[in-house]
């Protein structure tokens, strides 16, 4: 059974792990900030179901913003080009097996208004991630590369919000 000064100072030394993490600035993720000239927007060079449209709408309904079906009403347009991605072996075993794999994912975007003014210029995203590959277990391991690029295609998506925001915010300042 604990006594009294043992929880007091465990909720002292807990006290001051909550201050101090507050205090350098530390918050847990939220959703993504969009910013008004993303309000409505409209998404093109995907197909509809792909998992990157499918994360950059989720990303932008979270946030607020609609997405349209067509171009005629939207405030921008965010156009995607060039999505891409790879898969090569880092190294491999004693027998030529393939031991480890690296993927990279690519696509390049743009925004522009409705009337063609270019928001923010055509930029590339690129995300590279790594993994251990077991021969004996490939199901298990598809799944696992699965789960890695949808991973990726997420954390892409809000790097490109991050840049967008950034760039945006430094128009505004200019």
């Amino acid at each position: 059974m604990l006594s009294n000064v043992q929880i007091i100072a465990r909720g002292l030394v807990l006290l001051s792990l909550v201050l101090s993490i507050s205090a350098c600035g530390f918050r847990l993720r939220g959703s993504i900030e969009v910013p008004d000239v993303l309000q409505q927007t409209h998404i093109s060079g995907l197909a509809e179901f792909s998992d990157l449209n499918q994360e950059l709408k989720r990303v932008l309904q979270r946030s607020g913003s609609e997405v349209l079906l067509s171009s005629g009403n939207a405030k921008s347009i965010i156009t995607i080009s060039g999505e891409n991605f790879r898969r090569r072996a880092l190294s491999v075993d004693a027998v030529g097996q393939a031991s480890e794999y690296e993927l990279y994912y690519r696509f390049n975007f743009g925004i522009k208004s409705s009337d063609g003014e270019e928001i923010v210029p055509n930029q590339a995203i690129s995300v590279t991630r790594d993994y251990q590959f077991d021969p004996n277990n490939v199901l298990a391991k598809d799944a696992e590369e699965a789960q890695i690029r949808a991973d990726m295609v997420k954390f892409s998506v809000r790097q490109m919000m991050r840049r967008v925001n950034s760039q945006l915010k430094s128009k505004q300042t200019q």
